[in-house]
């Protein structure tokens, strides 16, 4: 079944037809099965064509006459989704991983330039309040020493007592009631006094 009114399809799917003739199709396009089949035929032109480039218009006569194999395009289209879908997992993986990560110690070091005595602590926050680490350098051996953890509002606390005899790379545990953000500073002294301090 044939209309003659199928002619104005392309001009309609364009935008060429003025405002009288555009009503007056779209009045007989309800009523029309060939012309509505038409339409629905040629409606993806008008995007097909506004994909093309000036430069690709002038060479059309240049084509080939089959368009090439979906095949390889459907292989590089899933070759690409196939990445892309591998970085998005990456990406969530690293995201939840670095979530569930508790954040890092905040580690202080200090050396003393009088005693020669070099020290870091790593303080671990917890829910009673923070755990220290000690690592101490050019300590005499045979002392005791202690550290000593001052906060904010000057308040003091002794954070542990140790023997000096222990391996250089040794972690010396100590702990305080102060929160790590409360922390102002730790001093760490033997019998003959203050060894050095740390700040942050």
């Amino acid at each position: 079944m044939s209309c003659a009114h199928t002619v104005d399809v392309g001009a309609y799917l364009f935008g060429s037809l003025d405002l009288r003739e555009r009503s007056a199709f779209e009045r007989h396009l309800p009523g029309c099965a060939a012309c509505r089949a038409e339409v629905l035929r040629f409606a993806p032109l008008p995007g097909l064509l506004g994909r093309l480039s000036l430069r690709e218009v002038e060479h059309l006569d240049e084509l080939p006459a089959e368009p090439p194999k979906p095949v390889r395009d459907h292989r590089r289209r899933r070759r690409v989704l196939l990445v892309c879908a591998t970085v998005l997992v990456a990406l969530a993986l690293a995201g939840g991983i670095l979530f569930l990560r508790p954040p890092p110690a905040p580690t202080w070091a200090a050396m003393d330039a009088g005693t020669g005595v070099n020290a870091e602590v790593a303080m671990i926050q917890k829910t009673w309040g923070t755990e220290l680490r000690f690592k101490l350098g050019n300590v005499k051996p045979g002392a005791r020493c202690k550290v000593i953890v001052f906060d904010r509002r000057g308040q003091r606390e002794i954070g542990g007592w140790w023997g000096s005899d222990h391996t250089a790379d040794e972690r010396i545990p100590g702990s305080t009631s102060f929160r790590v953000d409360q922390i102002d500073r730790l001093e760490v002294s033997d019998e003959s006094g203050l060894l050095v301090t740390l700040r942050p």
